[in-house]
C-alpha cells in the first residue's frame, strides 16, 4: 500500500466520524423538532376541549355524542388515507383522543357543578359549537394527521423513548389528563405505521403524455359554467389553466356530472376533479382532495317575498313547502337527511334551476352559501332566507385519484396561487 496515501486517510477518517456524528446529530435534532410540532398540535386540540365543555354545560347537552364520534374517526380515516398512513392505526389513535376529550369536559364540568356554577349564569361569548368550535376541531385534526408522517422516525426510535415520554408529560397541559394517559397517547402515536407506497403514478402521466384532464360539470356558478358560446368559465376553470400552465402541458376539460363523478374518476376519465367539489367524507373514501382553497356551508335561498316564511330549517320542512335539489352531489344528500316533511323536487339541470324557483315552480333551495351569494345578484326576485346561518361546514378542494404524488403538486400549487393573490383575483372576478 502507498504509505502517503494510508497516512492521508487515517487523517481523514476521524474528520469524516465527526462528520457523520454531526449529520446524525442534526437528523435526530430535525426529528425531535417534528415531534414537537405533533404533540402542540395534540395538546391544542385538547385545549378546545374546554370551550367544549363550556358550551355543553351552558346549554345542557350531554357529553357524549357517538353519532359525532363516528365523523370524527370517518374524517381520521380518510385523512390518515390521503397521507399513506394505515387506517387503522391512525384510527386507534383518535379513538384514544375522544376518550381524553370527554375526559377533559367531564372534568370541567365536574369541577363547575362542585363549585355551584349556574349553567345560566356564564355571561362570557361561549363560541358556538358548530360553527366555531367544529370546524376549529376539524382543521386540527387534519394538521395532526398531516404532522404524523414527519415525526415518526423520532416516535419509533428506542433510543428517543424516554426523552419523548418526558417531552409529552410536558406538553399536554390539561389538568385532567393523568401521567398514565399521556403516556398511553405517546404509545398510541408510535404504534402509527405507514402503508406500503402506491404504485399508481398520475403525475408522471400526465407529464408524458403533456395533457391534462380536469373534469368538470359546467353547471356551478361561480367555479364552473358555460358561456354563451358553449365555453366553460368560472373560477375553476381558470384555475385549471393556471395549473396547466405550472405543468407545462396542455389543459384538456373533461364535461362530467355530480352523479357521475366519482365514477367517472375512478374509470379514469380525468386527472383532476375542479368544479366547486365539496370535500365530504363518502368522496375521500376512494379519493384524495387538494387541500382546501374555500369553505363555506349549506344555506337556503328563495323568492325574496317569501324570506320570513323560511327562515329556518323547521319552517322549511313542513307540508306545502317545495324543496327543489339537483341530484348527486352534496345539496342532495343534505335534503335527503333532512327534510321529511316537505315536499322534495329533484330537478337535473343546475343551469336553469334557480328559475324554477323565481317562476313559481318550487320556493326553496338549499346549496352552497357561495352559490347562494351569487345568485341573489343574478336573480334580483331571489334572496337568502337565513343570510346568517350555515345549515353545514363545507370545504372546496380539488379532487384526484389516490396519487400522493399528484396530491403533493396540486397542495404546492394552490399553496403558491394562495400566495400570489392569483386565486383571490380569481374569486373577485368571478362573484361580481
Amino acid at each position: 500500500m502507498n504509505r502517503g496515501f494510508s497516512t492521508g486517510f487515517k487523517g481523514i477518517l476521524p474528520v469524516l466520524c465527526l462528520m457523520l456524528g454531526l449529520l446524525g446529530a442534526n437528523q435526530v435534532k430535525a426529528d425531535s423538532a417534528e415531534l414537537d410540532k405533533l404533540l402542540q398540535l395534540v395538546n391544542r386540540r385538547l385545549q378546545v376541549m374546554d370551550d367544549v365543555a363550556i358550551y355543553k354545560f351552558a346549554h345542557g347537552i350531554p357529553i357524549e355524542n357517538k353519532k359525532r364520534e363516528k365523523v370524527v374517526l370517518a374524517s381520521a380515516i380518510a385523512n390518515a388515507a390521503q397521507h399513506q398512513l394505515k387506517p387503522a392505526s391512525v384510527e386507534a389513535f383518535f379513538r384514544l383522543q375522544i376518550q381524553l376529550a370527554k375526559q377533559v369536559q367531564k372534568g370541567w364540568i365536574d369541577q363547575w357543578r362542585a363549585e355551584g356554577k349556574n349553567p345560566k349564569g356564564i355571561t362570557t361569548d361561549i363560541p358556538d359549537l358548530k360553527t366555531d368550535i367544529r370546524p376549529k376541531l376539524i382543521n386540527l385534526g387534519e394538521q395532526i394527521v398531516r404532522q404524523f408522517p414527519l415525526a415518526l422516525a423520532a416516535l419509533h426510535d428506542p433510543a428517543q423513548r424516554a426523552r419523548n415520554r418526558h417531552k409529552i408529560e410536558q406538553a399536554i397541559s390539561s389538568p385532567f389528563i393523568s401521567t398514565v394517559m399521556k403516556h398511553k397517547l405517546l404509545d398510541a402515536m408510535a404504534m402509527i405505521q405507514v402503508e406500503a407506497a402506491h404504485q399508481q403514478n398520475q403525475l408522471r402521466s400526465i407529464l408524458q403524455t403533456g395533457i391534462l384532464r380536469v373534469g368538470t360539470t359546467g353547471d356551478y356558478k361561480p367555479f364552473s359554467y358555460r358561456e354563451p358560446d358553449n365555453q366553460f368559465a368560472g373560477i375553476d376553470i381558470e384555475m385549471a389553466k393556471d395549473l396547466a400552465d405550472s405543468l407545462g402541458v396542455k389543459l384538456q376539460l373533461v364535461k362530467t356530472s355530480w352523479p357521475t363523478l366519482m365514477a367517472d374518476l375512478a374509470a379514469g376519465r380525468f386527472d383532476v376533479g375542479m368544479s366547486g367539489i365539496s370535500r365530504s367524507l363518502k368522496r375521500r373514501r376512494s379519493a384524495f382532495f387538494s387541500n382546501q382553497y374555500a369553505i363555506g356551508g349549506k344555506t337556503s335561498i328563495g323568492r325574496c317575498d317569501e324570506v320570513n316564511q323560511l327562515d329556518s330549517l323547521k319552517e322549511i320542512d313542513r307540508p306545502g313547502v317545495r324543496v327543489i335539489v339537483n341530484p348527486g352531489g352534496t345539496n342532495q344528500k343534505f335534503v335527503r337527511a333532512n327534510i321529511k316533511k316537505a315536499q322534495v323536487i329533484v330537478y337535473p339541470d343546475n343551469t336553469t334551476i334557480f328559475e324554477q324557483i323565481r317562476d313559481g315552480h318550487a320556493d326553496i333551495m338549499i346549496t352552497d352559501d357561495i352559490e347562494v351569494k351569487l345568485q341573489q345578484r343574478l336573480h334580483p326576485k331571489l334572496c337568502a332566507t337565513m343570510p346568517d346561518t350555515l345549515l353545514t361546514y363545507t370545504e372546496k378542494g380539488y379532487l384526484l385519484p389516490q396519487d400522493i404524488a399528484l396530491k403533493e403538486y396540486l397542495d404546492g400549487w394552490l399553496q403558491q396561487v394562495k400566495h400570489n393573490g392569483k386565486l383571490e383575483l380569481a374569486f373577485a372576478r368571478y362573484l361580481q
